[in-house]
This record gives structure tokens, sequence and C-alpha cells, in this order.
């Protein structure tokens, strides 16, 4: 059976552009070439079709007319020009009059006097639309140069070559990128690929030359603080490396490993360790890689990583932010490309296609929205847990990332670790550089203990900056800072007081930063200690001046946070309206928790609202009484702290334990503009404000009795009798049109009511009726 044309077609079209792949300088000559042969056939046929008529010779000739330059127009737009040419003399060079010849449609020869050069005669019959009446003689008029050129021919001709050139070298840039585009898409490109350190025949590395764009390899013991994650991914290195000794038990490598936590915590690190510690490439990508707007472009994406992943034989395949990739189909915000290439990757994993020596890593904060397919054993069936490190991991990151950094004898990492609870490795790492970019900024030769101070405070609440503050400010920032450290010194809270400083961090005027030592099982007496001294700040400004400010904004977050979790998490709280304790202690609040973003029955929800709120007034309560129990040393703390702007840890702990005397405690460091309450009126107020207020009760007048009118007796009606037709119930179809007709009658008189005022605002020329 004969091919068809259009098959043919098609069949020929994609073996030349596969040609063109494959040879992209050959094509890019040969299109070259091609571009030049096209227009040079152009100019010879243009060329050839302009008409040929003898060039008369000048004396010799016989004229039958003698023309002006418009007669030549007039007659060549009627149509009774046969060719127009220019006469030459025996020599071949034009006569010295300026004259053409044109030859009629009866073959009779004019002569044409001119008044101009013969170049631009003819290059204006030209631009007239008479160009195919000119000879080859009169072109070479128009594209010699004439004797009455300008200054700006020169410019005319090189855009002459100009122009050509550019569009050719367009057209070469655009097949060179899709040359170039066609084999990164045949050989899997696009994706980071990490090769493995060449080897020796004595089997130590070969160095080679240097590459300035080769990335370091990684290797297990560079990666700290997860020690669990990587004793279970050594069984994963041992399968890379020796997979025959697990094959000849019947053991199949795990193609699929997870790993999730909170970002920085060393998940990419441990991916590239498995590549190297196994000596098989790593081939990273990111899940929003695969997702495009194109349906089809995602799988075709996938198949192409893992066509090259298993061109290497053995590899690892990282997939970073795996989330965005593997995301619950069928959602909301679920669409058919992302769905098509989730099921692409399953397929690679399942089984249908051989990846016996390519695994996978998948990288995610969010396991929780996973698909349940993607997590069954035999995909991604192992999962492991990066978590933040304890103090032991923050000690070995702390050691791993001090490496080339020239710390002084005082810096004590030991310390560092323990109060930087909290912190991931990416953290850690970023803490010890910017104590590296202090020092050198300072033109240090070492790191000292204050430059690791001021990297872990930058890390932990930012960029400190100093601005230009009154005193009130000054005065109740300092009262406010002051109440959170001796709340949370007094109260046993397990934080310890670090830095306390006046100067703008971040978004917060000032700031009372506090460490933490490990714990990661809160007691109820730890939160609610953490409470009060969240609401020392808002007690310290209520007590020591007549108005409270907004500073207090992010305590009292943080304070509803705690409070809430409190109460709908862990238990901890009660309705203290309700005097039934019921089984749990809790009354009707019991152990009922709020699950996957649901809503509490509507009496359990405002019986927790009660709950926090009482445990938010206790907490506030207590730093009121704990402040006025120590107001002297209220007092001194931010007295000292207006003077000096800055108290760290240990010169907080000499001031309270009385080792620094503060001169100008006694002195009034509250302006008046501050509005402040007088010292010996601060405990008399705060002991009648917690009495309610009783209002007098107005007494009121006697009022007259009401005097009732006389009921007259209704008449009685004469009974007559109905006609069965109206006596009949209305039946439901006419009820229904009884209440269309009012909603119709009310929605009409609204309408002509919308209509109404919008014509008095039009013809009144006021403004916008809304403003």
């Amino acid at each position: 059976m004969a091919e068809h044309p259009v098959t043919r077609f098609r069949r020929l079209l994609r073996l030349l552009v596969a040609r063109a792949r494959r040879r992209p300088r050959l094509t890019l000559l040969s299109v070259l070439l091609l571009a030049i042969a096209v227009g040079a056939a152009g100019t010879l046929v243009a060329l050839s079709r302009s008409p040929v008529v003898p060039a008369p010779i000048g004396p010799v000739a016989v004229y039958s007319a003698t023309w002006t330059l418009p007669d030549l127009t007039r007659h060549a737009e009627a149509g009774d020009v046969a060719a127009i040419t220019v006469p030459r003399s025996a020599a071949g060079d034009p006569p010295a009059p300026a004259i053409l010849v044109a030859r009629t449609r009866d073959g009779a020869l004019v002569r044409v006097d001119l008044t101009v050069d013969p170049g631009a005669a003819a290059s204006a019959l030209a631009s007239l639309g008479h160009g195919d009446l000119l000879t080859a003689d009169a072109w070479a008029l128009v594209r010699s140069p004439r004797s009455d050129a300008t200054a700006t021919d020169p410019l005319r001709t090189i855009l002459g070559w100009v122009i050509p050139l550019s569009l050719v070298a367009l057209l070469i840039l655009f097949v060179n990128r899709m040359a170039r585009g066609g084999a990164r898409g045949e050989a899997g490109g696009g994706f980071m690929t990490i090769l493995p350190g060449r080897r020796r025949p004595d089997g130590r590395p070969d160095a080679g030359p240097p590459d300035p764009g080769a990335i370091p390899p990684v290797r297990l013991a560079d990666v700290a603080g997860c020690e669990e994650a990587k004793l279970e991914l050594t069984e994963t290195i041992e399968f890379l490396r020796s997979p025959a000794r697990f094959q000849r038990l019947g053991a199949r490598i795990p193609h699929g490993v997870l790993l999730f936590g909170p970002p920085g915590t060393g998940k990419t690190m441990l991916a590239r360790a498995v590549a190297a510690e196994a000596e098989v490439p790593f081939l990273a990508a990111s899940g929003a890689e695969f997702i495009e707007k194109y349906v089809g472009v995602g799988s075709r994406r996938v198949r192409e990583l893992f066509a090259q992943a298993r061109s290497h034989g053995r590899a690892v395949i990282f997939i970073d932010e795996f989330d965005a990739l593997g995301k619950a189909r069928g959602g909301a915000n679920s669409h058919e490309e992302r769905e098509q290439t989730l099921n692409q990757l399953l397929i690679e994993l399942d089984g249908f296609t051989s990846t016996d020596g390519v695994v996978v890593i998948g990288a995610t904060n969010r396991v929780d929205v996973l698909d349940p397919a993607v997590l069954r054993p035999g995909r991604f069936g192992r999962k492991i847990h990066v978590g933040l490190p304890d103090v032991v991991g923050r000690r070995e990151i702390l050691t791993v990332h001090s490496r080339g950094k020239p710390f002084e004898p005082a810096v004590d990492l030991d310390v560092v670790a323990r109060k930087t609870y909290g912190f991931s490795g990416a953290q850690l790492a970023d803490l010890l550089n910017e104590a590296a970019i202090l020092a050198a900024r300072r033109k240090g030769d070492m790191v000292s203990a204050d430059d690791v101070h001021g990297g872990w405070l930058k890390v932990a609440v930012g960029t400190g900056r100093r601005r230009s503050m009154d005193e009130r400010e000054r005065s109740i920032i300092a009262a406010h800072e002051v109440g959170h450290a001796i709340c949370g010194r007094i109260h046993g809270d397990r934080r310890k007081v670090e830095e306390i400083s006046l100067f703008a961090h971040g978004e917060a005027l000032g700031v009372t930063v506090s460490s933490q030592e490990d714990n990661d099982l809160p007691a109820e007496s730890d939160l609610r200690a953490r409470l009060v001294a969240l609401m020392g700040g808002r007690a310290a400004e209520e007590l020591l001046f007549q108005e409270v400010t907004g500073g207090a904004a992010n305590d009292f977050e943080q304070a509803n946070r705690i409070a809430t979790s409190m109460v709908t998490r862990w238990g901890m709280g009660r309705d203290p309206e309700s005097n039934e304790h019921g089984t749990s202690g809790r009354g009707s609040l019991s152990f009922l928790v709020a699950r996957n973003g649901g809503t509490l029955p509507s009496d359990v929800q405002a019986a927790a609202t009660r709950a926090t709120r009482a445990i938010l007034d206790e907490a506030y309560a207590e730093a009121c009484r704990t402040l006025l129990e120590h107001m002297d040393l209220l007092r001194r703390l931010a007295a000292y702290l207006v003077e000096h702007e800055r108290v760290d840890g240990d010169t907080f702990d000499a001031l309270v334990d009385g080792k620094i005397e503060v001169p100008n405690a006694l002195d009034e460091w509250r302006p008046a503009a501050a509005r402040p309450r007088a010292w010996a009126d601060i405990p008399t107020w705060h002991a009648g404000r917690g009495k309610p207020v009783v209002l007098p009760v107005p007494v009121v007048a006697a009022l007259p009795a009401p005097i009732e009118p006389a009921r007259e007796p209704l008449p009685v009606p004469v009974t007559l009798p109905i006609p069965i037709r109206e006596a009949r119930r209305r039946l439901p179809g006419e009820r229904r049109r009884t209440v269309a007709g009012q909603l119709s009658r009310r929605l009409r008189r609204l309408a002509v009511g919308y209509v109404d005022g919008a014509k008095q605002w039009f013809w009144s020329g006021e403004g916008d009726p809304e403003a």
C-alpha cells in the first residue's frame, strides 16, 4: 500500500529536525548558505524581469517627439510607454545632456528632456510604480552614485547591509537555541548532576584538572546533629555499594526514601552524603520543576530524569520540596497536569520499569499533605524524620561549621550549644557566619565571644539598629522590658535572660532575649511561668504609668497561643463557670479537642474561651503582684537600662543580686510626658483596681396607676352561608403564585428606588454617592 503524501512529509520533517539536533553547526551553515542563495536568486530574478531595449546612441537616434518628465509620467500612467532607457554614446557613457529615451507601444522613440540627474529621474519613476518599465541601464543609474549624492548615502549603504545580516543572525540564533534545547531534552538535561570522583588504578582519587564550577562532595562526617537519620541511611548506602550481596538473599533495594522534618535540619546534605558515600551519581531536582502549565510536560520530565539515572547504572535521585509534586490528588487545588506527573512518578517507582539501581530520596516539610499512594511500601515506604538537634547535636554542628574559623580561647561552644535550644543546623551555621562577619567588620584577627553573642542575637531576633527616641519612649520601653525580665526570673522560668536592649530589632522597639535549656515536655507550671513573664511587660506599664501603649501586641499573641493550646490541646484548663467538674475535672470541656481544623460544639467552644481567658487573667494578676513585691528592683533595673540602653545576662544577674549599685536609682527617670504614676500611689491604686465600682441607684418617683379604658362588648357577626367554591383551602399552586407576586412587587419597588436615586445623583452633579 502506497504511503500517504502527508505521512511522508511528516516523516521527512522529523528526520530533518533530528539531524539538525545531532549536527547543529552543520545545520547553521546550511541555513546561512541557503539564505544567501535565495537572496541572490531573488536579485537575479528581479533584474531579469526588467524590460530590455536597445539603448539608442545619442547623436544617431531619430526621435519622433520630445517630452518632459511630467509628460512621460502621464503617458506611462495611460499605458502608452513600453520601456524607458538611457541613451549611450559610442564609448558607452551617457551623453552630456540629461535625457531619457522612451519607447512607445507603437515602437517609436521619444526624447525626454530632464532638469535633474537621470538617476534621480529613474528613481522617481520607480517610486511612482513604473519600475517595471525601466531597463537594466536605467536601473544601473538608480543603483550607481549620483552626482548630487549627499552625506547620508554611506549611512543608507550601511543600513542596506546591516538589516539583512541582522535578520540572518537572528535566524541563526533561533536555530541554535532550538538545537541546544533538543539536545538537552534528549540528554535529560535541566537537572543538576554531581558525578562521583574519578579513581586511579591504586584506588586513590584522581584529582585531575581543577574545575572551578565543581560542587564539593558532602560526606556523612560533614552532617551532624542527626545520628538516627544517618543510621537509617547506612543501609541504603550499603545497597548502592554492593547490591549483589543483598540480592543473593532475595532482598530488594528500597526505591524510595522520604526525609521529613523542619526546614534547615540537613535533609539535602544527607541526600548528597548518601550519593557521595556510595560513589554513585547524584541527580537533584525540585518538585516545582515538574509542574507546568501544559499537560504532559511534567510526565516527560519524570521519564527523562529516570532515563538519565538509569544511564549511569546506579544513581541517587533527590527531589527537594517533594510536597509540590506528591500532594494528595483530588483536592481543591489539584489539577490534571500535577496528577499525571505524580502518576508517572508512581509508575517509575512501582516496578513496571526496572529501577533496581536507582534510589529516589524526597525531602519535604509537609508529610501530612502527601498522597497515600506515595507513602505505601514499595514506593516511599521508608520514612525518616530529621528533627531539630538536641544539645549534643548542636555541639557537633557547631564543631563542623567552626572549621576554618579562628576563635579566641574565651569562646565556649558548649555554652553556645546550651543557649540555642530550637535552632536548626542552618541557623547554627548562620550564627557562626555572622560572628565571623562581625569580627571581620571590626578588623579583628580572631572571632571573639562578643562576636559569637552578636551573631546569636542577630539570628534570634534580627539585626539591631539605633533609632532616635524621646525620653517618654525610652522610659516606657525600659519599664516594659524590665517587667518581662523580673517576672521570668522570679517565677522560675527555665529561660535565662541573655540581654535586655532598648535598640530596635526587626519590628520590636525593644527586646528581652532569653535562652532556654532543652525542654521538649513542658509542665503546666513551666507554661504558666512563661505566661507570667509575657504579661510582665504590660503589667509594668500599667503600674508605673497612667496609660498603656500598644507595645504588648506580640506578647499577647504569644500568650494567647500558649493558653489556647493549654486548653484545647493539652487539657490544662477548666471552665470557671462550671460547678460540675466531672470525671475529667474540666467540666464541660472534658478532653475534647479540635482535629484537622475542625470546630468544637458551641457550648464547648464557649467553655474553652472562658477557660483561656481565666488562664490569661491569672497570669496577668500574678505578674502585677510580682512587680509590686519587687518594685525596688524594677525601679533600679529600669533606671540602669534607661542610662545604658543595654544590659547583658551577667550584668542582669549582678543587678538582681545587688552586686552593682545604681547611683540614680531613686531619681525620677520617668518624664512628665509619659504621665507617670506617683510611686506612693501605685500600691493603693492597684489595691482598689480590682474592686467593682458600685453606681448609685437613682430614685424613681412613684407613677400613677394606669387607667384602663372600659371594654365594650364586641358585636356578634351574623353567620351567612359561604359557597363551597370560596370556602375551600388555597391550593399550593395558588400560594406559590401569591408569594411570587409579593416578591416580584418588592423587587420592582427596590429597582425603581435605585433608578430614581441614580437619576437624582446624575442630574444633581454631585460626587460619588458612596463617598
